[in-house]
C-alpha cells in the first residue's frame, strides 16, 4: 500500500505540473494576442514620421532652436565662438547641406545637436537665408 500512495502522489504532481505549465502557455498566448491587435490598432511610426518629420517648420521658431541648443558654438549673433561664424552660411552652403551637417556632424561639431527633422529643417532654412 505504501507503493501505491507514492505511485498516486507522483500523478497528481504530473497533473498540477500540466495544469500549470498550459495555465502559463495561456497567458502567454492573451499578451502575445493582445500585444498583435493592439499593434494592428496603433501601427508604430517609422522615419521621418517616428521623428516628427510630417509637422510643418512654419510654425517652428528657427532663431529660438538656434540660440538654445547652438549659440554656445557659434555665437549668439552667428559670429563663431568655438564653431565656425555662421553669418554667410547660406552663400557657402544650400539648406540641404546645413540640415545634412546639423544632423551627421562635420570636423569639431558632434552629429545630433538636433534631434527632430522639423526642427533640423527649420534651422537649416534659416541659416540658408544668411548670405
Amino acid at each position: 500500500m505504501a507503493g501505491s500512495n507514492k505511485k498516486d502522489m507522483n500523478q497528481n504532481d504530473v497533473v498540477d505540473s500540466a495544469k500549470a505549465f498550459f495555465t502559463s502557455f495561456g497567458i502567454l498566448f492573451l499578451v502575445f494576442l493582445i500585444a498583435l491587435v493592439g499593434s494592428a490598432i496603433f501601427p508604430p511610426k517609422h522615419g521621418e514620421e517616428a521623428q516628427g518629420g510630417g509637422a510643418p517648420t512654419a510654425n517652428i521658431d528657427a532663431e529660438a532652436v538656434y540660440k538654445q541648443n547652438c549659440a554656445s558654438c557659434h555665437g549668439q549673433n552667428l559670429e563663431g565662438i568655438v564653431g565656425p561664424n555662421l553669418t554667410k552660411a547660406g552663400s557657402k552652403y544650400s539648406a540641404d547641406d546645413i540640415a545634412k551637417i546639423i544632423k551627421d556632424g562635420k570636423g569639431g561639431m558632434p552629429p545630433g545637436v538636433l534631434k527632430k527633422q522639423p526642427e533640423i529643417k527649420a534651422v537649416a532654412e534659416w541659416l540658408a537665408q544668411h548670405k
